[in-house]
């Protein structure tokens, strides 16, 4: 499971991971050991001082070995700690709500069908996903992406964000929300489609993974 690879969709998705970023595991796991900062340093060879900054969320990603010492000292996988992937998890499975195509609308999933896909690691509780079919979508998709989300907001707090959103008339679209001409109403916007003026939005949901195929 990865996050949008190219450079071109890396400037639309700058930040979209699921779970709890890897400073959280490492505080998390830190407490859950009961230990001092002293002790962490001590076991991991670390300084006092970088455990300090990156306990504290001062410091970004530890370069070079740090991670995996900091790891090893707190007896979790490097992987896990740096992703959050567990590589002894099962693959778990979330809904396929249906196929995004030609003007950026989710078409659903035939009612008789139970279709499904991979989840990303720490998928929150609620996630599913939309398949992208055809050119429609490009630059920011290609065709056989998946587009996961998994919270419904305000669409007053996704404005100038893409997000997946869903219309008073059910109709489900990925779009970027903006403000529309009268209050309580958006316009919503994308690349390959005119602009859709004034439109009531019941939620809109935050894009939380985007995987490659």
């Amino acid at each position: 499971m990865h996050q949008a690879a190219n450079s071109l969709t890396l400037n639309y998705f700058p930040k979209y991971s699921c779970g709890m970023s890897w400073k959280k595991r490492l505080k998390e796991t830190f407490e859950a050991k009961g230990w001092t900062i002293a002790e962490l340093a001590r076991r991991s060879s670390v300084s006092y001082d970088s455990v300090t900054k990156y306990l504290s969320g001062k410091v970004d990603k530890p370069r070079g070995q740090t991670l995996s010492l900091l790891a090893h000292a707190l007896e979790v996988d490097d992987l896990w700690l740096e992703t959050g992937i567990d590589r002894n998890a099962p693959s778990r499975m979330v809904p396929l709500k249906g196929y995004v195509g030609a003007g950026q609308y989710v078409e659903a999933v035939e009612s008789d069908q139970d279709d499904e896909v991979e989840a990303p690691a720490d998928a929150r509780p609620g996630t599913v996903a939309a398949e992208v079919r055809g050119p429609s979508m490009l630059p920011m998709f290609q065709e056989g992406w998946v587009i996961y989300w998994s919270r419904h907001l305000p669409a007053k707090e996704m404005i100038n964000k893409l997000a997946v959103v869903q219309l008073a008339n059910g109709q489900i679209l990925v779009k970027t929300v903006k403000k529309g001409t009268t209050e309580g109403y958006f316009t919503l916007t994308s690349t390959n489609a005119l602009d859709m003026e004034d439109q009531l939005v019941e939620w809109a949901a935050p894009i939380d993974w985007i995987k490659p195929r």
